[in-house]
């Protein structure tokens, strides 16, 4: 197993679809006090023990604090690991780290690490050679690795120039996949802006997301994929994860189906509704709550509460194109991330609720009914600018659909908010509907845009009456002005169907 988790958090084993998995750099991103040297540890000391050898490097680790991190393993740490901290280093010139000579320290850090990989490399070597011949020997050269951590380059780009810091990166990179060196690599996304975490991404063949939350009886700690060289789907749920009393990582067996009313385990046969969830008894609760208030809220439903919001959902055409490369997808994820968080509507919105969906993303906007369509236009400006002069697969296509609806909501301690339910997944339905640059529209919604103000006259559309799952009848609309935003065409489903 390469990082700790790894079947878990894929949800298989990962030898049906993996290759090659000893060779590969990992990102881990999360903010501070989530556990991401606590990961890092497991790693290097499962390595360690395994007879890899590890070279650590931290800028906020102490030589003392490192070895006490792995006080469990202080023979094997001694004999069979490296820890390089950039500030802590032995300098023959006293004057190394004037302004003028600083960032290049990184570089001389640089072939330090190179220096160290030789000697591991010449030491396996020469071990190898000598006990060819031996029985009983101990692993070849072939079954050893070499493992890093590189813990943290949030540091690094607080302390240093950030152009420098690319380079090391890169260089960096290039070195250990050169020398088939299995490494980790952390950063805290909260204080790194995201356009200098989108410059590193490529770089990465796997990238993970941690986080904690801290609640009044218990602290939950959670981790998943976000993307991985080599694998045509992840598993991208949330897993949790737990530290033992050596501050180790384990995964303990989360598979069961959670209640969309209740949010417990489903321990007996589940019922499912709307593709959610549902204990038994509480399938029908949950069907007597929504016809009951309609489009009011229901509040203290069990812990969790449900709100009533408008909701923009996106996600990228053709992103799942066998020939499209897992870089170039994630390239593609990320713009689309820029351009709707860089969108003026979506800044100045304080009220919305964001649930990442892989190839897009749900925002529900709980005051505002005219924000799904305001950020859809804003959006569609900045992608015509951006794909200009790209070809098919540089550019940036889209589909939205806007809709109504309730959803669940649900609060951990740090104000983090979950959102599921029957709002979002008919945005869904609207959404599929659609073609590149369609902003499709639930008749609900695009009649109260109408009624609101008339400039929504001139650009919400009728489409006409479309049937969606459970043989639900919507009436559907279209938001366009052409040479601006959207598409006037009549999506295809729609063509196909029998007038």
């Amino acid at each position: 197993m390469p990082i700790p988790g790894y079947k878990e958090l894929l949800g298989k084993d990962h030898h049906e679809e993996g290759e090659n998995d000893d060779n590969i750099l990992f990102l881990l991103m999360g903010p501070a006090r989530c556990g991401k040297t606590l990961y890092c540890k497991t790693f290097f000391q499962s390595h360690l023990k395994a007879g890899s050898s590890g070279i650590f490097l931290s800028s906020t680790l102490t030589k003392r604090q490192y070895q006490n991190l792995f006080t469990g393993i202080s023979n094997i740490l001694n004999s069979n690991s490296f820890f390089i901290n950039p500030f802590l280093r032995e300098q023959t010139d006293p004057n190394e780290f004037n302004n003028s000579e600083l960032n290049n320290s990184l570089f001389d850090i640089k072939k330090e690490i190179d220096k160290i990989i030789f000697s591991l490399k010449l030491e396996q070597k020469n071990q190898h050679i000598g006990e060819k011949d031996k029985e009983n020997s101990l692993p070849s050269l072939q079954q050893k690795r070499i493992c890093m951590v590189i813990d943290s380059l949030s540091h690094l780009f607080n302390i240093f120039d950030e152009k420098d810091v690319l380079r090391f990166i890169n260089a960096l990179s290039f070195s250990l996949k050169n020398n088939n060196i299995l490494s980790i690599f952390t950063i805290d996304d909260t204080v790194v802006e995201r356009s200098i975490i989108n410059k590193i991404l490529p770089v990465f063949d796997g990238v993970l997301q941690i986080k904690l939350d801290e609640k009044e009886d218990e602290i939950v700690r959670q981790i998943k994929f976000l993307s991985l060289t080599g694998f045509s789907s992840n598993h991208s749920s949330w897993i949790k994860f737990e530290l033992d009393k050596n501050s180790l990582l384990s995964f303990p067996n989360s598979s069961a189906l959670i209640c969309s009313v209740c949010k417990a385990s489903i321990k007996t046969k589940p019922v499912f509704y709307l593709d959610m969830a549902f204990h038994d008894n509480h399938l029908e609760l949950y069907k007597k709550l929504i016809g009951i208030y309609g489009n009011s809220g229901i509040s203290d439903l069990g812990p969790s509460s449900v709100i009533y919001a408008n909701f923009f959902f996106i996600d990228i055409v053709g992103l799942s194109n066998p020939s499209l490369s897992v870089r170039k997808q994630i390239e593609k994820i990320e713009f689309l991330n820029n351009f709707v968080i860089s969108s003026e509507i979506f800044r100045k919105s304080s009220d919305k609720k964001i649930l990442p969906t892989g190839d897009g993303m749900a925002i529900g906007f709980t005051s505002n009914p005219e924000a799904p369509l305001n950020l859809s236009m804003q959006l569609h400006a900045k992608l015509k600018k951006h794909n200009i002069g790209k070809d098919d697969e540089s550019s940036l296509a889209v589909r939205i659909g806007i809709a109504s609806g309730p959803v669940f909501i649900v609060n951990d301690a740090n104000n983090n908010q979950n959102i599921w339910g029957p709002g979002i997944i008919f945005a869904r339905r609207v959404m599929d509907i659609g073609d590149n640059n369609h902003i499709l529209i639930d008749g609900g919604l695009a009649q109260s845009l109408i009624t609101l103000d008339d400039k929504y006259k001139e650009i919400i559309h009728y489409v006409g009456d479309y049937q969606i799952k459970h043989g639900q009848i919507i009436k559907l609309y279209s938001a366009y002005k052409e040479n601006y935003f959207g598409n006037k065409d009549i999506p295809v489903k729609m063509k196909c169907l029998p007038i």
